[in-house]
Protein backbone atom coordinates (compact mmCIF):
# COMPACT_ATOMS: atom_id res chain seq x y z
CA UNK A 1 0.00 0.00 0.00
CA UNK A 2 1.04 3.09 -0.68
CA UNK A 3 1.75 6.32 1.15
CA UNK A 4 -1.64 8.38 1.42
CA UNK A 5 -2.36 10.82 -0.86
CA UNK A 6 -1.56 14.30 -0.19
CA UNK A 7 -3.39 17.20 -1.62
CA UNK A 8 -1.16 20.28 -0.57
CA UNK A 9 -2.78 23.67 -0.59
CA UNK A 10 -6.36 22.57 -0.24
CA UNK A 11 -8.25 24.44 2.78
CA UNK A 12 -7.63 21.48 5.52
CA UNK A 13 -4.70 20.24 7.48
CA UNK A 14 -1.29 19.97 6.68
CA UNK A 15 -1.56 16.12 5.93
CA UNK A 16 -4.81 15.79 4.64
CA UNK A 17 -5.81 12.41 2.67
CA UNK A 18 -7.80 13.70 -0.54
CA UNK A 19 -11.44 11.96 -0.57
CA UNK A 20 -13.16 11.01 -3.79
CA UNK A 21 -16.57 10.19 -4.44
CA UNK A 22 -17.44 7.43 -7.02
CA UNK A 23 -20.80 7.18 -8.57
CA UNK A 24 -21.36 3.75 -9.94
CA UNK A 25 -24.32 1.24 -9.95
CA UNK A 26 -22.04 -1.79 -11.30
CA UNK A 27 -20.65 -3.00 -7.48
CA UNK A 28 -17.60 -5.16 -9.55
CA UNK A 29 -16.33 -1.81 -11.47
CA UNK A 30 -16.85 0.28 -8.10
CA UNK A 31 -14.73 -2.24 -5.80
CA UNK A 32 -12.30 -1.92 -8.23
CA UNK A 33 -11.97 1.65 -8.94
CA UNK A 34 -11.71 1.56 -4.80
CA UNK A 35 -9.13 -0.76 -4.84
CA UNK A 36 -6.69 0.86 -7.73
CA UNK A 37 -7.31 4.32 -5.33
CA UNK A 38 -6.82 3.00 -2.30
CA UNK A 39 -3.67 1.61 -3.58
CA UNK A 40 -2.51 4.86 -4.00
CA UNK A 41 -3.73 6.61 -1.01
CA UNK A 42 -7.32 7.87 -1.40
CA UNK A 43 -10.21 7.53 0.55
CA UNK A 44 -12.68 6.29 -1.61
CA UNK A 45 -16.50 6.32 -1.00
CA UNK A 46 -19.33 4.62 -3.22
CA UNK A 47 -22.90 5.82 -4.41
CA UNK A 48 -24.87 3.00 -6.37
CA UNK A 49 -26.96 5.87 -8.22
CA UNK A 50 -27.13 8.83 -8.88
CA UNK A 51 -29.66 10.23 -6.20
CA UNK A 52 -27.80 8.84 -3.81
CA UNK A 53 -24.48 10.08 -4.94
CA UNK A 54 -26.20 13.80 -4.66
CA UNK A 55 -27.12 13.59 -1.29
CA UNK A 56 -23.42 12.23 -0.15
CA UNK A 57 -22.09 15.55 -2.35
CA UNK A 58 -24.40 17.82 0.00
CA UNK A 59 -22.98 16.07 3.13
CA UNK A 60 -19.66 16.14 2.35
CA UNK A 61 -17.00 17.66 0.17
CA UNK A 62 -15.26 16.02 -1.74
CA UNK A 63 -12.46 16.79 -3.68
CA UNK A 64 -12.94 14.73 -6.59
CA UNK A 65 -16.03 12.79 -7.87
CA UNK A 66 -16.15 10.46 -10.37
CA UNK A 67 -19.54 9.24 -12.88
CA UNK A 68 -20.23 6.69 -14.41
CA UNK A 69 -22.40 7.94 -17.75
CA UNK A 70 -25.21 5.31 -17.38
CA UNK A 71 -27.11 4.27 -13.57
CA UNK A 72 -30.17 3.74 -12.76
CA UNK A 73 -32.54 7.33 -11.59
CA UNK A 74 -30.06 9.79 -12.83
CA UNK A 75 -27.25 9.02 -15.03
CA UNK A 76 -23.79 10.74 -15.11
CA UNK A 77 -25.09 13.64 -16.82
CA UNK A 78 -28.11 14.56 -15.20
CA UNK A 79 -25.87 14.34 -12.10
CA UNK A 80 -23.24 16.33 -13.47
CA UNK A 81 -25.98 19.27 -14.58
CA UNK A 82 -27.19 19.52 -10.64
CA UNK A 83 -23.53 19.23 -9.62
CA UNK A 84 -22.47 22.54 -12.20
CA UNK A 85 -25.98 24.25 -10.55
CA UNK A 86 -23.94 24.53 -7.07
CA UNK A 87 -22.02 27.34 -5.84
CA UNK A 88 -18.76 24.92 -6.09
CA UNK A 89 -18.45 22.24 -7.90
CA UNK A 90 -14.90 19.85 -7.06
CA UNK A 91 -13.07 18.50 -10.70
CA UNK A 92 -15.25 15.65 -11.97
CA UNK A 93 -13.94 13.18 -14.24
CA UNK A 94 -16.86 10.66 -16.09
CA UNK A 95 -16.69 7.32 -17.08
CA UNK A 96 -18.14 6.81 -20.41
CA UNK A 97 -18.79 3.65 -22.87
CA UNK A 98 -16.27 2.68 -25.86
CA UNK A 99 -17.41 4.92 -28.45
CA UNK A 100 -19.70 7.22 -26.83
CA UNK A 101 -17.92 10.24 -27.74
CA UNK A 102 -20.94 12.41 -27.65
CA UNK A 103 -21.30 11.85 -23.80
CA UNK A 104 -17.86 12.77 -23.32
CA UNK A 105 -18.54 16.00 -25.48
CA UNK A 106 -21.18 16.51 -23.07
CA UNK A 107 -19.50 16.41 -20.22
CA UNK A 108 -16.84 18.60 -20.62
CA UNK A 109 -19.02 21.22 -21.57
CA UNK A 110 -20.54 20.86 -18.57
CA UNK A 111 -17.26 21.35 -16.64
CA UNK A 112 -16.04 17.88 -16.34
CA UNK A 113 -12.16 18.18 -16.00
CA UNK A 114 -11.48 14.60 -17.90
CA UNK A 115 -13.08 11.50 -19.25
CA UNK A 116 -12.14 7.55 -19.22
CA UNK A 117 -13.94 5.12 -21.73
CA UNK A 118 -14.45 2.32 -19.77
CA UNK A 119 -13.99 -0.89 -21.93
CA UNK A 120 -14.41 -4.63 -21.73
CA UNK A 121 -11.36 -5.00 -19.56
CA UNK A 122 -10.99 -2.73 -17.35
CA UNK A 123 -7.83 -1.18 -18.89
CA UNK A 124 -9.07 2.40 -18.15
CA UNK A 125 -8.22 1.29 -14.24
CA UNK A 126 -4.68 1.71 -14.98
CA UNK A 127 -5.27 5.76 -16.60
CA UNK A 128 -7.17 6.44 -13.64
CA UNK A 129 -4.66 7.21 -11.01
CA UNK A 130 -2.94 9.62 -12.92
CA UNK A 131 -6.21 11.70 -14.22
CA UNK A 132 -6.81 11.79 -11.07
CA UNK A 133 -3.90 13.48 -10.09
CA UNK A 134 -3.78 15.84 -12.39
CA UNK A 135 -7.45 16.67 -11.65
CA UNK A 136 -6.29 17.05 -7.83
CA UNK A 137 -2.96 19.33 -9.04
CA UNK A 138 -4.92 21.46 -11.63
CA UNK A 139 -7.62 22.02 -8.31
CA UNK A 140 -4.60 22.76 -5.42
CA UNK A 141 -3.64 25.67 -8.65
CA UNK A 142 -7.01 27.12 -8.70
CA UNK A 143 -7.06 27.06 -4.75
CA UNK A 144 -3.63 28.53 -4.57
CA UNK A 145 -4.43 31.09 -7.41
CA UNK A 146 -7.43 31.98 -6.02
CA UNK A 147 -5.72 32.13 -2.14
CA UNK A 148 -3.17 34.45 -3.90
CA UNK A 149 -5.78 37.00 -5.19
CA UNK A 150 -7.50 36.95 -2.02
CA UNK A 151 -4.53 38.19 -0.13
CA UNK A 152 -3.57 40.71 -2.86
CA UNK A 153 -7.03 42.22 -2.49
CA UNK A 154 -6.51 42.01 1.39
CA UNK A 155 -3.10 43.68 1.16
CA UNK A 156 -4.76 46.30 -1.17
CA UNK A 157 -7.54 46.63 1.18
CA UNK A 158 -5.22 46.77 4.30
CA UNK A 159 -3.05 49.26 2.98
CA UNK A 160 -5.77 51.79 1.67
CA UNK A 161 -7.04 51.25 5.33
CA UNK A 162 -4.12 52.21 7.16
CA UNK A 163 -3.19 55.04 4.90
CA UNK A 164 -6.83 56.11 5.93
CA UNK A 165 -6.02 55.91 9.18
CA UNK A 166 -2.62 57.18 9.27
CA UNK A 167 -4.43 60.37 7.61
CA UNK A 168 -7.00 60.25 10.36
CA UNK A 169 -3.82 59.35 13.17
CA UNK A 170 -2.23 62.39 11.95
CA UNK A 171 -4.74 65.20 11.47
CA UNK A 172 -5.54 65.58 15.31
CA UNK A 173 -3.94 66.31 18.15
CA UNK A 174 -6.72 65.71 20.47
CA UNK A 175 -5.16 62.55 22.88
CA UNK A 176 -9.18 60.75 23.30
CA UNK A 177 -9.81 61.37 19.75
CA UNK A 178 -6.81 59.28 18.75
CA UNK A 179 -7.14 56.55 20.93
CA UNK A 180 -10.56 56.33 19.52
CA UNK A 181 -9.86 56.53 16.10
CA UNK A 182 -7.65 53.34 16.88
CA UNK A 183 -9.86 50.87 18.63
CA UNK A 184 -11.82 51.54 15.96
CA UNK A 185 -10.52 50.78 13.09
CA UNK A 186 -8.22 47.82 14.17
CA UNK A 187 -11.62 46.10 15.32
CA UNK A 188 -12.57 46.78 11.67
CA UNK A 189 -9.24 45.36 10.07
CA UNK A 190 -9.05 42.25 12.50
CA UNK A 191 -12.68 41.74 12.89
CA UNK A 192 -12.82 42.15 16.40
CA UNK A 193 -15.56 42.16 19.02
CA UNK A 194 -13.92 44.55 20.93
CA UNK A 195 -10.85 46.71 21.57
CA UNK A 196 -9.70 49.41 24.17
CA UNK A 197 -6.41 51.32 24.51
CA UNK A 198 -4.85 52.14 28.13
CA UNK A 199 -2.33 54.81 28.85
CA UNK A 200 0.07 55.52 31.26
CA UNK A 201 -0.46 59.05 33.11
CA UNK A 202 1.99 61.10 31.66
CA UNK A 203 3.13 62.66 35.24
CA UNK A 204 2.66 59.29 37.23
CA UNK A 205 3.18 56.14 35.93
CA UNK A 206 1.35 54.61 39.16
CA UNK A 207 -1.93 53.30 36.68
CA UNK A 208 -2.73 52.45 33.68
CA UNK A 209 -5.75 54.72 32.77
CA UNK A 210 -8.50 53.19 29.85
CA UNK A 211 -8.70 56.12 27.51
CA UNK A 212 -10.83 54.69 24.50
CA UNK A 213 -13.24 51.75 24.27
CA UNK A 214 -15.09 49.66 21.24
CA UNK A 215 -17.58 49.59 20.66
CA UNK A 216 -18.38 51.94 23.81
CA UNK A 217 -20.79 50.52 26.10
CA UNK A 218 -23.01 52.14 29.18
CA UNK A 219 -21.77 50.06 31.95
CA UNK A 220 -18.17 50.62 30.92
CA UNK A 221 -16.94 54.48 32.49
CA UNK A 222 -13.69 54.94 31.63
CA UNK A 223 -12.87 57.17 34.29
CA UNK A 224 -13.29 53.97 36.47
CA UNK A 225 -11.45 51.74 34.77
CA UNK A 226 -7.37 51.50 35.65
CA UNK A 227 -4.83 49.06 35.71
CA UNK A 228 -1.68 49.15 38.17
CA UNK A 229 1.37 48.06 36.49
CA UNK A 230 1.33 44.31 35.69
CA UNK A 231 -2.25 43.96 36.45
CA UNK A 232 -3.82 41.99 33.66
CA UNK A 233 -2.42 41.42 30.26
CA UNK A 234 -2.38 45.22 29.82
CA UNK A 235 -0.60 45.86 32.91
CA UNK A 236 1.68 42.92 31.37
CA UNK A 237 2.51 44.15 28.19
CA UNK A 238 2.69 47.80 29.14
CA UNK A 239 5.79 46.82 31.80
CA UNK A 240 7.41 44.07 29.41
CA UNK A 241 6.98 45.82 26.35
CA UNK A 242 5.88 42.69 24.60
CA UNK A 243 3.36 41.66 22.30
CA UNK A 244 0.99 38.77 23.87
CA UNK A 245 -1.30 36.85 21.34
CA UNK A 246 -3.80 33.96 23.46
CA UNK A 247 -6.42 31.74 22.34
CA UNK A 248 -8.33 31.19 25.72
CA UNK A 249 -7.55 34.35 27.91
CA UNK A 250 -8.80 33.12 30.71
CA UNK A 251 -6.22 29.82 31.09
CA UNK A 252 -3.56 32.72 31.84
CA UNK A 253 -2.96 33.53 34.99
CA UNK A 254 -2.03 37.27 33.42
CA UNK A 255 -5.74 37.35 32.93
CA UNK A 256 -7.55 39.79 34.74
CA UNK A 257 -11.53 39.91 35.34
CA UNK A 258 -11.97 43.54 35.10
CA UNK A 259 -12.41 43.84 31.47
CA UNK A 260 -14.75 40.87 31.58
CA UNK A 261 -16.84 42.97 34.42
CA UNK A 262 -17.02 46.21 32.76
CA UNK A 263 -17.10 45.12 29.23
CA UNK A 264 -20.34 42.61 30.01
CA UNK A 265 -19.09 39.83 27.97
CA UNK A 266 -16.92 37.06 28.28
CA UNK A 267 -13.35 36.96 27.22
CA UNK A 268 -12.27 34.33 24.89
CA UNK A 269 -9.12 35.27 22.35
CA UNK A 270 -6.97 38.27 23.03
CA UNK A 271 -3.74 40.38 21.74
CA UNK A 272 -2.46 42.81 23.31
CA UNK A 273 0.53 45.09 21.63
CA UNK A 274 2.56 47.81 23.47
CA UNK A 275 1.89 51.27 22.22
CA UNK A 276 6.00 52.60 21.54
CA UNK A 277 6.88 55.56 20.91
CA UNK A 278 10.36 56.93 20.77
CA UNK A 279 11.87 54.22 22.64
CA UNK A 280 8.89 54.33 25.34
CA UNK A 281 5.95 52.84 26.29
CA UNK A 282 2.97 54.58 26.67
CA UNK A 283 0.34 52.46 26.77
CA UNK A 284 -0.68 49.52 25.45
CA UNK A 285 -3.91 48.20 22.81
CA UNK A 286 -5.87 45.14 23.86
CA UNK A 287 -8.00 43.88 21.09
CA UNK A 288 -10.64 40.87 22.55
CA UNK A 289 -12.84 38.15 20.85
CA UNK A 290 -11.31 37.88 17.46
CA UNK A 291 -14.81 36.69 15.29
CA UNK A 292 -12.81 33.79 13.44
CA UNK A 293 -11.37 32.08 16.76
CA UNK A 294 -8.25 33.41 16.72
CA UNK A 295 -5.70 36.13 16.01
CA UNK A 296 -3.32 35.37 13.26
CA UNK A 297 0.69 36.70 12.81
CA UNK A 298 -1.20 38.82 10.23
CA UNK A 299 -3.40 40.26 12.96
CA UNK A 300 -0.43 41.02 15.35
CA UNK A 301 1.48 42.54 12.59
CA UNK A 302 -1.39 44.93 11.19
CA UNK A 303 -2.13 46.03 15.05
CA UNK A 304 1.62 46.84 15.97
CA UNK A 305 1.88 48.73 12.96
CA UNK A 306 -1.76 50.81 13.92
CA UNK A 307 -0.31 51.00 17.18
CA UNK A 308 3.34 52.30 16.44
CA UNK A 309 1.44 55.62 14.83
CA UNK A 310 -1.60 56.15 16.99
CA UNK A 311 1.50 56.13 20.07
CA UNK A 312 3.69 58.67 17.93
CA UNK A 313 0.46 60.81 17.02
CA UNK A 314 -0.67 60.57 20.88
CA UNK A 315 3.17 61.84 21.93
CA UNK A 316 3.32 64.39 19.38
CA UNK A 317 -0.50 65.34 20.66
CA UNK A 318 1.08 65.88 24.17
CA UNK A 319 4.11 67.50 23.37
CA UNK A 320 2.06 70.25 21.62
CA UNK A 321 -0.68 70.07 24.46
CA UNK A 322 2.26 70.72 26.58
CA UNK A 323 4.07 73.49 24.11
CA UNK A 324 0.84 74.99 24.17
CA UNK A 325 0.53 75.29 28.19
CA UNK A 326 4.09 76.86 28.05
CA UNK A 327 3.32 79.22 25.64
CA UNK A 328 0.52 80.26 27.23
CA UNK A 329 2.17 80.29 30.98
CA UNK A 330 4.46 82.47 29.02
CA UNK A 331 2.60 85.10 27.55
CA UNK A 332 0.92 85.21 31.37
CA UNK A 333 4.08 85.47 32.43
CA UNK A 334 5.30 87.97 30.43
CA UNK A 335 1.64 90.13 31.07
CA UNK A 336 2.55 89.87 34.82
CA UNK A 337 6.22 91.21 34.33
CA UNK A 338 4.47 94.12 32.27
CA UNK A 339 2.04 94.67 34.87
CA UNK A 340 4.45 94.67 37.74
CA UNK A 341 6.72 96.71 35.50
CA UNK A 342 3.97 99.50 35.83
CA UNK A 343 3.12 98.86 39.11
CA UNK A 344 6.33 98.80 40.69
CA UNK A 345 6.69 102.24 38.81
CA UNK A 346 3.99 103.41 40.46
CA UNK A 347 4.76 102.75 43.91
CA UNK A 348 8.18 103.89 43.40
CA UNK A 349 7.41 106.98 41.59
CA UNK A 350 5.77 108.61 44.72
CA UNK A 351 7.91 107.68 47.91
CA UNK A 352 10.98 108.14 45.93
CA UNK A 353 10.39 111.67 44.82
CA UNK A 354 9.72 112.41 48.47
CA UNK A 355 12.68 111.15 49.75
CA UNK A 356 14.90 112.72 47.10
CA UNK A 357 12.77 115.94 47.45
CA UNK A 358 13.20 115.85 50.98
CA UNK A 359 16.96 114.54 50.74
CA UNK A 360 17.84 117.78 48.34
CA UNK A 361 16.30 120.41 51.09
CA UNK A 362 18.01 119.34 53.77
CA UNK A 363 21.14 119.48 51.81
CA UNK A 364 20.76 122.58 50.46
CA UNK A 365 18.64 124.50 53.36
CA UNK A 366 19.87 122.46 56.68
CA UNK A 367 21.52 125.74 58.24
CA UNK A 368 18.16 127.36 57.36
CA UNK A 369 15.97 124.92 58.98
CA UNK A 370 14.31 124.12 62.89
CA UNK A 371 15.18 121.10 64.35
CA UNK A 372 11.89 120.18 64.27
CA UNK A 373 11.72 120.77 60.20
CA UNK A 374 14.76 118.33 59.92
CA UNK A 375 12.88 116.01 62.50
CA UNK A 376 10.23 115.98 60.22
CA UNK A 377 12.11 115.81 56.85
CA UNK A 378 13.98 112.71 58.15
CA UNK A 379 11.00 111.12 59.11
CA UNK A 380 9.24 111.41 56.20
CA UNK A 381 12.58 110.27 54.08
CA UNK A 382 12.53 106.89 56.58
CA UNK A 383 8.79 106.43 56.31
CA UNK A 384 9.10 106.45 52.02
CA UNK A 385 12.48 104.48 52.37
CA UNK A 386 10.32 102.20 54.12
CA UNK A 387 7.56 101.86 51.72
CA UNK A 388 9.85 101.51 48.72
CA UNK A 389 11.46 98.63 51.69
CA UNK A 390 7.85 96.65 51.25
CA UNK A 391 7.72 96.88 47.99
CA UNK A 392 10.91 95.14 47.65
CA UNK A 393 10.11 92.06 49.51
CA UNK A 394 6.95 92.06 48.51
CA UNK A 395 8.83 91.54 44.82
CA UNK A 396 11.67 89.34 45.96
CA UNK A 397 8.62 87.17 48.21
CA UNK A 398 6.71 87.19 44.37
CA UNK A 399 10.14 85.82 42.77
CA UNK A 400 10.67 83.27 45.20
CA UNK A 401 7.08 81.75 45.18
CA UNK A 402 7.16 81.36 40.87
CA UNK A 403 10.80 80.05 40.73
CA UNK A 404 10.58 77.74 44.08
CA UNK A 405 10.11 74.27 42.52
CA UNK A 406 8.50 73.06 45.77
CA UNK A 407 7.74 73.58 49.36
CA UNK A 408 7.29 71.48 52.59
CA UNK A 409 3.85 71.51 53.09
CA UNK A 410 3.02 70.56 56.80
CA UNK A 411 0.24 71.61 59.13
CA UNK A 412 0.44 75.09 60.39
CA UNK A 413 -0.87 76.55 63.75
CA UNK A 414 -3.00 79.36 62.27
CA UNK A 415 -3.37 81.38 65.76
CA UNK A 416 0.01 81.55 66.00
CA UNK A 417 0.67 82.76 62.54
CA UNK A 418 -2.16 85.13 62.78
CA UNK A 419 -0.45 86.94 66.34
CA UNK A 420 2.74 87.23 64.10
CA UNK A 421 1.48 89.02 61.50
CA UNK A 422 -0.82 91.58 64.14
CA UNK A 423 2.87 91.66 65.77
CA UNK A 424 4.20 92.99 62.42
CA UNK A 425 1.55 95.65 62.33
CA UNK A 426 1.26 96.39 65.44
CA UNK A 427 2.32 100.20 64.64
CA UNK A 428 0.15 100.78 61.52
CA UNK A 429 -2.79 99.29 63.45
CA UNK A 430 -2.27 101.43 66.49
CA UNK A 431 -1.96 104.73 64.20
CA UNK A 432 -5.45 103.80 62.62
CA UNK A 433 -6.66 103.07 65.37
CA UNK A 434 -8.05 99.97 64.07
CA UNK A 435 -10.30 97.13 65.63
CA UNK A 436 -9.34 93.43 65.13
CA UNK A 437 -11.28 90.56 65.99
CA UNK A 438 -10.21 86.88 66.33
CA UNK A 439 -12.35 83.62 66.86
CA UNK A 440 -11.51 81.49 70.34
CA UNK A 441 -9.72 78.90 68.53
CA UNK A 442 -8.52 78.23 64.76
CA UNK A 443 -8.77 74.78 62.78
CA UNK A 444 -5.00 72.92 61.62
CA UNK A 445 -4.62 73.31 57.62
CA UNK A 446 -1.87 72.04 55.17
CA UNK A 447 0.05 74.77 54.06
CA UNK A 448 3.82 76.64 54.43
CA UNK A 449 3.87 78.86 56.90
CA UNK A 450 6.05 82.01 55.32
CA UNK A 451 3.75 81.88 52.53
CA UNK A 452 0.74 81.70 54.65
CA UNK A 453 2.04 84.56 56.90
CA UNK A 454 2.48 87.13 53.90
CA UNK A 455 -1.48 85.92 52.68
CA UNK A 456 -2.78 87.56 55.79
CA UNK A 457 -0.29 90.24 55.79
CA UNK A 458 -1.51 91.44 52.69
CA UNK A 459 -5.26 90.98 53.66
CA UNK A 460 -4.94 92.52 56.90
CA UNK A 461 -2.72 95.41 55.79
CA UNK A 462 -5.33 96.27 52.70
CA UNK A 463 -8.26 96.25 55.60
CA UNK A 464 -6.91 98.80 57.41
CA UNK A 465 -5.95 100.66 54.24
CA UNK A 466 -9.38 100.48 52.48
CA UNK A 467 -12.04 100.04 55.70
CA UNK A 468 -13.97 102.53 57.38
CA UNK A 469 -12.68 105.13 59.92
CA UNK A 470 -11.84 103.64 61.96
CA UNK A 471 -11.40 100.10 60.47
CA UNK A 472 -13.16 97.46 62.00
CA UNK A 473 -11.47 93.92 60.96
CA UNK A 474 -13.17 90.41 61.54
CA UNK A 475 -10.96 87.32 61.12
CA UNK A 476 -12.47 84.20 60.38
CA UNK A 477 -13.21 81.01 59.37
CA UNK A 478 -15.56 78.21 57.64
CA UNK A 479 -14.84 74.69 57.52
CA UNK A 480 -16.31 73.29 53.69
CA UNK A 481 -16.00 69.33 55.05
CA UNK A 482 -17.06 68.21 51.46
CA UNK A 483 -14.27 69.29 49.69
CA UNK A 484 -12.06 68.72 52.34
CA UNK A 485 -11.19 72.92 52.70
CA UNK A 486 -11.33 75.45 55.12
CA UNK A 487 -11.81 79.21 53.82
CA UNK A 488 -10.50 81.43 55.94
CA UNK A 489 -11.56 85.01 55.43
CA UNK A 490 -10.98 89.28 56.45
CA UNK A 491 -14.16 91.20 56.53
CA UNK A 492 -13.31 94.66 56.86
CA UNK A 493 -15.80 97.99 57.47
CA UNK A 494 -15.16 99.63 54.36
CA UNK A 495 -17.13 101.15 51.73
CA UNK A 496 -17.41 98.15 49.06
CA UNK A 497 -15.54 97.32 45.75
CA UNK A 498 -16.68 99.07 42.48
CA UNK A 499 -14.75 96.24 40.08
CA UNK A 500 -15.25 92.52 39.18
CA UNK A 501 -13.91 90.46 42.51
CA UNK A 502 -12.14 88.58 40.41
CA UNK A 503 -10.25 91.19 38.45
CA UNK A 504 -8.53 92.33 42.02
CA UNK A 505 -5.94 89.60 42.18
CA UNK A 506 -4.37 90.37 38.63
CA UNK A 507 -1.56 92.49 39.40
CA UNK A 508 -2.24 95.54 36.96
CA UNK A 509 -6.12 96.13 38.20
CA UNK A 510 -6.39 98.61 41.13
CA UNK A 511 -9.83 98.35 42.67
CA UNK A 512 -11.36 101.50 43.51
CA UNK A 513 -13.66 101.62 46.74
CA UNK A 514 -17.21 103.54 46.37
CA UNK A 515 -15.15 105.85 48.16
CA UNK A 516 -12.58 106.95 45.67
CA UNK A 517 -9.40 105.24 47.09
CA UNK A 518 -7.58 102.76 44.89
CA UNK A 519 -5.27 100.14 45.91
CA UNK A 520 -5.06 96.25 45.62
CA UNK A 521 -2.33 96.13 43.70
CA UNK A 522 0.41 94.19 43.90
CA UNK A 523 -0.34 92.52 47.38
CA UNK A 524 -3.17 90.25 45.87
CA UNK A 525 -0.91 88.84 42.97
CA UNK A 526 1.54 87.84 45.49
CA UNK A 527 -1.51 86.21 47.47
CA UNK A 528 -3.06 85.12 44.64
CA UNK A 529 -0.05 83.12 43.34
CA UNK A 530 0.83 81.93 46.81
CA UNK A 531 -2.49 80.06 47.98
CA UNK A 532 -2.61 78.50 44.10
CA UNK A 533 1.06 77.05 44.89
CA UNK A 534 -0.68 75.50 47.91
CA UNK A 535 -3.67 73.96 46.49
CA UNK A 536 -6.11 76.71 47.68
CA UNK A 537 -7.92 79.29 45.93
CA UNK A 538 -8.43 83.27 46.70
CA UNK A 539 -11.79 85.28 46.07
CA UNK A 540 -13.72 88.36 47.53
CA UNK A 541 -17.06 88.98 48.14
CA UNK A 542 -17.87 92.63 48.41
CA UNK A 543 -21.36 94.57 48.29
CA UNK A 544 -21.42 98.15 47.88
CA UNK A 545 -21.91 100.11 51.45
CA UNK A 546 -21.14 96.91 53.83
CA UNK A 547 -17.68 96.10 53.23
CA UNK A 548 -15.42 93.61 51.58
CA UNK A 549 -14.37 89.65 52.96
CA UNK A 550 -11.51 88.43 51.11
CA UNK A 551 -11.02 84.83 51.51
CA UNK A 552 -8.32 82.07 50.99
CA UNK A 553 -8.70 78.82 51.20
CA UNK A 554 -6.45 75.86 52.06
CA UNK A 555 -6.63 72.09 52.59
CA UNK A 556 -7.96 70.64 56.35
CA UNK A 557 -5.28 68.10 58.09
CA UNK A 558 -6.48 64.40 56.86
Amino acid sequence: MNPEKVVEGVPTSPQYRARILYMEDDSMAALLFRRRLEHEGYAVDIAVDGEMGLAMCADVDYDLIALDYNMPKLDGISVLRELNQREEMPPVVIITAQNDTATAVEAMRLGAYDYLVKGTNAAYLLLLPGVIERALEKRRLEWEQQRTIEALHTQNRNLALLNRVAQSLTSTLDVDEIALTLVKSISEFTDTQGSSVWLWDPTHLDFLHCVAIYPQRESAELAEMALSPGEGIAGWVAQHGESVLLDDANSDPRHSRLGDRKLQYPIRSLMAVPLRARDKIIGVLELVNNRHGRYSPNDQVLAETLASSAAIAIENARLFSNLRERTEELQVRNEELDAFAHTVAHDLKTPLALVMGFGEMLRDSYDLLQPQEIEMYLSHIIDNSTRMNHIIEALLLLAGVRGMQAVTVDAVDMGDIVQEVLNRLDFTLKQANAIVTLPVEWPEVMGYGPWVEEVWYNYILNGVKYGGSPPTLELGYDVLGSKGLVRFWVLDNGSGLTVEPDHLFKPMVRGTNVGGRSGHGLGLSIVKRIVERLQGTVGVESTPGQGSKFFFTLPMVE
